[in-house]
């Protein structure tokens, strides 16, 4: 059997859902749909439409089979690394070799894949709350976010199971400060119930107080943590010109240590940390690593996909959150652009997994 590889993504149109042109007899079809592609053709991009197409869940990725090509009128040649398919002597797509298979030749972004559903949207945006994605599009706060549809289901499934928690801890109030890097919120995650592929078992954020910028660093084991945060420390002071004022934290002795009390000593920064017992003095923080497993829970469940991605999962949740809005910051403000001073750009994004 010969098969073609196609990446469809988001250029379904009557499924719903990610597709496959399988043979006959494919096991475990639910359902059978059209898929309208952005084919590349002799430098030239048009729209070309694939028929009967099942849905076939178990698949890993979109195929296409040469054998019912030919059987449906197409003619399908390779030579040095191409392919080509006509239909009534005329070139309909090209093919390029990659990996072992041919890949169809089709245009990596348009409209017609950053035009989506709210519902996918909501997928594409790694399960942010549906009201925060309606608000984003009602007032234009990120570019590229361009909804055809308003549709939702009534119950996500992967969210209810991703981010089921108990009832929050009241807020401890308290000002925000007004610039960047004055106050940094910091805690420790894990350790996790496996290593990830690159053999972390903990993961560590750093929380910028007044935009809510994110960055996430991953640590094999506790200690590895003080040389991380000087990476970190250095590339944020070089990001904004100022130096860090205030690092809290919790009182683990990770955070204590001599070597650590020697960085903020040569710093000029101020150590607050924890009462023993009491997480929810540093409440952004350990709010925002529940966020973070939430969000990548719930993507990993969405997609069935191996616990030992949640290192990619959490940085891909981190991506997310410094680029959407939150009831944390002013009005249409992201972290991103109160970080950076530039508005995000979210139409390359892609349902995780």
């Amino acid at each position: 059997m010969c098969w073609m590889r196609a990446c469809f993504d988001d250029y379904k149109k009557t499924t719903g859902r990610s597709v496959t042109m399988g043979d006959k007899g494919s096991v475990a079809t639910a359902g059978v749909g059209t898929v309208v592609l952005n084919v590349i053709v002799h430098g030239k991009t048009r729209k070309d439409k694939l028929e009967k197409v099942l849905h076939v869940p178990t698949m890993g990725f979109n195929l296409m089979s040469v054998g019912m090509m030919e059987e449906r009128g197409a003619e399908v040649a390779f030579k040095r690394d191409k392919s080509i398919i006509k239909i009534s002597g005329k070139v309909a797509a090209c093919g390029t070799r990659k990996g072992g298979l041919y890949h169809l030749d089709v245009a990596p972004l348009s409209d017609v894949a950053a035009v989506a559903s709210l519902q996918l949207w909501h997928e594409r945006l790694r399960h942010v709350n549906v009201a925060g994605v309606k608000r984003m599009i009602k007032n234009k706060d990120i570019d590229g976010l361009k909804c055809s549809s308003m549709a939702v289901k009534d119950v996500c499934e992967p969210c209810v199971y991703g981010k089921a928690a108990m009832t929050p801890m009241p807020s401890s109030g308290g000002g925000r400060v007004t610039k960047r890097l004055r106050l940094v919120h910091s805690v420790l995650g894990g350790p996790m119930s496996e290593p990830s592929r690159g053999r972390a078992l903990y993961f560590g954020t750093f929380s910028d107080d007044f935009s809510r910028w994110t960055d996430v660093v991953f640590l094999h084991k506790k200690s590895d943590l003080l040389a991380k945060s000087k990476t970190w420390l250095t590339k944020a002071q070089l990001h904004t010109g100022s130096k860090i004022k205030v690092l809290r934290s919790y009182n683990g002795g990770e955070y204590v240590s001599n070597a650590f009390k020697a960085l903020h000593d040569e710093n000029g920064t101020t150590h607050q940390t924890t009462v023993p017992d009491t997480l929810q003095q540093n409440g952004v923080a350990e709010r925002l690593n529940r966020v973070l497993v939430e969000m990548s829970r719930t993507m990993m469940r969405h997609k069935g996909l191996d616990q030992d991605l949640w290192a990619d999962a959490i940085k891909t949740a981190a991506y997310i959150k410094n680029r959407v809005s939150s009831r944390a910051l002013p009005v249409g403000k992201t972290p991103h652009e109160l970080w950076t001073r530039t508005k995000p750009d979210v139409s390359h994004m892609r349902v995780f997994g």
